[in-house]
C-alpha cells in the first residue's frame, strides 16, 4: 500500500483523485483550507497557497505524513508546489507537475494567449484588462467575454451582448477575449518525465454551469483528433509536464481554438482515467526502481 497525498480534496479535481487511489487500495492523506471533501484515512488542513506559511506548512506535512506520492490539484499553489518539486522529492515524495515556467505561463491566461499565438497555436483573440473598451468591442465584435486572467474553471467568466455592458466592466485582473461559439471540450493529458504522452482524452462538454460558460456540469468521451493535437503542440511548445487539463472551443468553421490551460488534474478526470492510470503506473516504475 503506498501513501498519496491530495490537496484540495473538497473541489471537483481533488475528489476524482481521491476516488481513483481509494479505488486501488492505497492510503489517502488529504489536505484542504477547511474541513471538506470525501473521507480519507488521513486530514490535514493547509493555509490558501497564497499565505505566507504556505510553503512551510505544506513541507512540514510532507514530513510528518511521509506520502511516496503528492498530487497537487489547486491552481493556486502549482507555482509553488512546482518551484518546491527539488526539495518534496528529497524527502522521499514524488510529485509529477510542469517546470516553473510552464506553470507561471499556464496559470495566466492572458500570457497563455500570447505565447500560444506566438507560437501559431489558435487561441482566442485577446486583450487585457487595461485595453479601451471601445476599442476592444470594436476589435472584438459582440458578443465578448471577460474572465479573470488568473483563476479556477469558468469563476468570473461573463459573456457581453451588447456595448453598454461591455462598457461597464471595470474589474481589476481581467482580460477581454472573442467569444467562441462552438462545442466546448475538455482534453485531459498525460505527458511523463521523458516528455512521452501517454494519455490524452478529449471530453465533449455537454452542459455547462452559466449555459454558455462556465464549469462543466456533463461530459461525454469524444472522438475530436484534431482538438486532441492542438493540446498536443500546445503542450510541447509549452514544455508541459504530468498531468494537464485544457480547454478548448470549435469555432464557427468547426476548426478548434484554445481557451486555456490547466497545469494539473482536471476536474473531470474519472472520464478520463488513463491519464490517472499513467501518472498512477509511472510513479509505480519511478518507486520500484528507486
Amino acid at each position: 500500500m503506498n501513501r498519496v497525498m491530495v490537496t484540495g480534496i473538497g473541489g471537483p479535481a481533488g475528489r476524482s483523485a481521491v476516488e481513483y487511489f481509494k479505488r486501488k487500495g492505497e492510503f489517502l492523506i488529504g489536505t484542504d483550507v477547511r474541513e471538506t471533501g470525501p473521507a480519507v484515512d488521513e486530514f490535514a488542513l493547509l493555509p490558501l497557497a497564497k499565505e505566507p506559511s504556505f510553503t512551510a506548512a505544506l513541507l512540514h506535512l510532507i514530513k510528518e505524513k511521509r506520502p511516496g506520492l503528492f498530487v497537487p490539484t489547486v491552481t493556486e499553489e502549482l507555482d509553488t508546489v512546482s518551484a518546491l518539486k527539488g526539495e518534496i522529492e528529497s524527502l522521499g515524495c514524488r510529485v509529477f507537475i510542469s517546470p516553473p515556467a510552464s506553470v507561471k505561463i499556464a496559470n495566466d491566461k492572458l500570457r497563455t494567449a500570447v505565447f500560444m499565438s506566438i507560437n501559431n497555436i489558435p487561441v482566442p483573440a485577446t486583450y487585457s484588462g487595461d485595453t479601451h473598451r471601445e476599442t476592444v468591442i470594436r476589435e472584438l465584435g459582440l458578443p465578448l467575454l471577460a474572465k479573470p486572467s488568473f483563476g479556477r474553471g469558468g469563476r468570473g467568466v461573463v459573456v457581453f451582448e451588447s456595448a453598454k455592458e461591455a462598457l461597464g466592466e471595470n474589474r481589476k485582473g481581467i482580460i477581454f477575449q472573442e467569444f467562441i461559439p462552438g462545442d466546448e471540450f475538455d482534453v485531459n493529458m498525460y505527458i511523463d518525465r521523458r516528455g512521452i504522452i501517454r494519455a490524452a482524452v478529449a471530453l465533449k462538454k455537454t452542459e455547462l454551469k452559466e449555459g454558455v460558460v462556465g464549469n462543466a456540469l456533463r461530459v461525454e468521451r469524444a472522438v475530436r483528433t484534431d482538438a486532441v493535437e492542438l493540446c498536443k503542440r500546445a503542450a510541447r511548445s509549452l514544455n508541459l509536464e504530468g498531468p494537464l487539463d485544457f480547454d478548448v472551443r470549435l469555432r464557427a468553421d468547426g476548426t478548434p481554438a484554445l481557451l486555456e490551460i490547466n497545469a494539473r488534474l482536471g476536474g473531470n478526470v474519472l472520464s478520463a482515467v488513463e491519464v490517472l492510470d499513467s501518472l498512477d503506473s509511472e510513479f509505480k516504475d519511478m518507486a520500484s526502481k528507486a
